[in-house]
Parts: structure tokens; sequence; C-alpha cells
């Protein structure tokens, strides 16, 4: 396992700045998901990763890269948020899987189950932003759907780490209910390697429903 690098599109974060983002979050009612995360910090005590406080763990659906948070307006951000609005009215809320806990190359992160919901979902979100900012505001490369637990901040043996995980995490999985998404201005921290946002709008699924 190597130190993590925050990514802008497909270069290095730049510093200092924000990125806009539109992320999935837990809330308060996915209790299970929440001791399904402590169970995992509590696995990685004594590795040299950075876990996720509750607050900021999230699922990113996507990116927005064709310029910094800064640079963008507040017109230009409601803008966005009315085209999300307007085409996630048709998305219906969803549940989600979360788990087993897996050691990634620079981390660990939870997987997430099923693909299908979230692959549609992000396929509106980025036609979304591109209708807005055009297809240069989509640069980020598509994922596989995960949570991130913790964020490497040193070199480690992934080995040893998923063996503490699977013996140590069980259960290993937790539900998650997705009924909106954010957009957010986020905060990379590199050397503190911990990610945190502004909060700029919530948008339901299904129209609110």
């Amino acid at each position: 396992m190597k130190p993590f690098v925050f990514q802008h599109a497909q270069n290095v974060w730049p510093e200092g700045e924000t990125l806009l983002h539109v992320y999935i979050a837990p809330s308060d009612q996915d209790r299970e998901l929440a001791a399904l995360v402590e169970r995992g910090r509590v696995a990685l005590r004594g590795f040299p990763i950075t876990c996720v406080e509750d607050r900021w763990l999230h699922i990113t659906v996507d990116q927005i890269t064709d310029r910094v948070g800064a640079a963008i307006s507040p017109a230009e951000r409601q803008t966005l948020v009315d085209e999300l609005g307007k085409r996630l009215a048709g998305v219906e809320p969803f549940d989600i899987l979360i788990g087993s806990l897996e050691s990634y190359a620079t981390g660990v992160i939870a997987d997430v189950h099923p693909d299908e919901p979230l692959n549609e979902l992000h396929t509106v979100i980025r036609a979304a932003i591109q209708a807005v900012r055009g297809p240069h505001a989509t640069g980020y490369p598509t994922k596989v759907p995960h949570l991130t637990i913790g964020y490497a901040a040193e070199e480690c043996d992934s080995d040893q780490v998923q063996r503490k995980l699977r013996n140590e995490v069980r259960p290993g999985h937790a539900p998650m209910r997705v009924d909106a998404v954010h957009l957010v201005d986020v905060t990379a921290d590199a050397q503190a390697k911990t990610i945190t946002w502004d909060h700029v709008a919530t948008i339901p699924l299904g129209a609110g429903s």
C-alpha cells in the first residue's frame, strides 16, 4: 500500500484549491453502516491509515473538472443544481449494500453493491453536468463505486491490513439508503490525508418521494 494522492481529473489535485463534486453521503439513519465503519477503524489501529470521520464519509459520483471551485460562481452553481434536480426527479431512491472492507493500493475502501443503480445515477449526473458545463467538465475517470474508509499516509503491507479486516470486521456488510445526492465544494489536505467540504445543495431523487 502506498500513500494516497488526491486527483483533479487525471492529474494531481491543485494545492490550495477546492473542487466541486457530486457525492452520496450516509444519513443518521444508516446506523448499521456507522457500526460497520467503526469496526473498520478499530481493526486499522496501528496502521498508517487516516480513517475518514463519519461526517466526511461519501461515495463519489462525479467531479466537476473544468474549473476549480472558487472559479465557479453562485449563479453557475445554481444552474447546475437546477439541472441536476430536473434530471434526478426521474431516478427513484434505492438501497445498496456496503462491504466488505478491502485493503486497496492506497487505502481501505468498502465495496458497494449492486452496480446497476449506481451506474445509472452516474450516467444521469454526468449528463446533467455536461448539459450545463460541456463535455470537458467531466474529466474525472469513471471508477467502480466505493466508499473510502481510510487513506494511506505511508507505505504499509496491504496483506496484513486485509487479514485484519477479514478477521475482525464481522459482519462485514451494512445497508444504505440512497435518496439524495449532494453538491459539495471539496478541500483535500494532501499532508493530513483528509477530505472535507462546504455543502452547496442537496438534490433529492425521485422529486423527493
